[in-house]
């Protein structure tokens, strides 16, 4: 018996919520075949609004495989160096410890916020230089006091 091949367009195009919803859940799928449970979770967001509701600052976090991905880190260019992203910093960290997270990580550039988040107690894991204006892309720790769950 002979195997036929696929036949297969490439199709260039934006990411899609629909497109990114069939990927996460070949994913979930896949974690499922291999764990019996799914390691990346749906984002959460924390963020700090003002009087008129307009987000001025914000977080985005999701769990892989029981640690905390810090995907996103955002202020508002009128609202930076208030106190706006050390708070909902403070926020992450409690959410971590009440999910039980043995660590979070974040990625940056280096002309981002590599110092910003040393001052809680990340610590630089890899850089990978090369990028274009000499920049390059830092990938950060933080350790908490909790063992990883097993299962």
């Amino acid at each position: 018996m002979s195997k036929s091949k696929c036949i297969m367009q490439i199709h260039e195009q934006a990411l899609t919520s629909e497109l990114k919803q069939v990927i996460y859940d070949g994913f979930k799928e896949h974690d499922i075949s291999l764990y019996g449970t799914v390691g990346i979770t749906e984002s959460i967001s924390f963020c700090i609004k003002d009087i008129h509701d307009n987000v001025i600052a914000a977080v985005v976090v999701h769990m892989l495989w029981g640690a905390l991905h810090i995907k996103y880190v955002w202020t508002h260019k009128n609202h930076r160096n208030k106190g706006c992203a050390t708070t909902l910093m403070h926020r992450v960290f409690e959410y971590a410890k009440e999910k039980e997270c043995p660590f979070a990580f974040i990625e940056t550039m280096s002309f981002q916020a590599p110092e910003f988040y040393k001052k809680f107690g990340f610590v630089l894991e890899l850089e990978r230089k090369g990028y274009a204006h000499n920049t390059s892309f830092c990938y950060l720790r933080k350790d908490f006091n909790v063992q990883a769950k097993n299962g």
